[in-house]
C-alpha cells in the first residue's frame, strides 16, 4: 500500500494545491477497492469489507486533519 503512504506525504506537503490532494485522494480510494477486490477470494467478502472499510476510516481521518490544518494556518 505504498500509494497510502505517498498520499499521506502528500497531505503532509503545505506547497501542494488542494485540488492536487482532492484527485489524489479520488484515485487513492479507486486503488483502495481494486486492492480489496483482488484479496476478496482469500479474505473473503466480510473481511474484504472490513479491511476497506478500516482504510477508506484512515483516509477520511487523514482528510480531516488536513482540513484542520489548513484553517489553522488561516488563522495564524
Amino acid at each position: 500500500m505504498d500509494c497510502v503512504d505517498a498520499f499521506l506525504d502528500l497531505l503532509a506537503d503545505p506547497r501542494t494545491d488542494f485540488r492536487v490532494k482532492l484527485m489524489s485522494y479520488g484515485k487513492l480510494r479507486e486503488n483502495v477497492f481494486e486492492f480489496c477486490r483482488y484479496y476478496a477470494s482469500w479474505l473473503g467478502n466480510p473481511l474484504m469489507e472490513r479491511l476497506k472499510h478500516e482504510i477508506y476510516e484512515l483516509l477520511e481521518q487523514a482528510i480531516s486533519w488536513w482540513g484542520e490544518q489548513d484553517i489553522l494556518d488561516v488563522l495564524r
